[in-house]
């Protein structure tokens, strides 16, 4: 069984932003609401910082995601909503590897996976553990599935 999960310094990274964008928000609703004349910036900084924080937080840790794989069977655990999905190998509808340069002598990978009830996944392989194994297991258990991007 290949366990996959995001890797322990994506979350800390994430957390220490959070953390700052909190702080940040806090600071300046204060000024917001301590003071009566307020610079348009304080207004500005928490209009813009908000949806951004709440956006992380939800794509990071609401929709955190263990998978395992293993058994002819995918399984997607999400922690935080409480909800287990676990799909045979011929529910697969499709599964592809993009790969993007990103400098000289590196590249992105990501994993995109879409199932037949509509469910879509994403893994990147900077952010998650066991990528390689993960595409290993896909390339010899599910060949037919893959889409071949031009």
């Amino acid at each position: 069984m290949i366990t996959s999960k995001p890797q322990t310094a994506t979350i800390t990274s994430f957390i220490f932003f959070i953390v700052i964008t909190v702080v940040v928000i806090v600071i300046n609703s204060i000024v917001i609401f301590g003071h009566e004349l307020v610079a348009w910036y304080n207004y500005a900084v928490v209009v813009i910082l908000l949806p951004i924080g709440l956006l992380v937080f939800y794509r990071i840790f609401i929709r955190y995601k263990i998978l395992k794989f293993g058994n002819n069977q995918v399984e997607i655990n999400y922690p935080v909503l409480r909800r287990n999905k676990i799909y045979p190998l011929d529910q697969i509808d499709q599964w592809t590897e993009n790969k993007v340069k990103t400098g000289k002598n590196s590249e992105y990978k990501e994993l995109l996976m879409r199932f037949t009830d509509g469910e879509k996944i994403s893994i990147g392989h900077k952010e998650h553990t066991e990528y390689p194994r993960l595409v290993q297991y896909l390339v010899q258990k599910a060949p037919k599935k893959k889409a071949f991007v031009k």
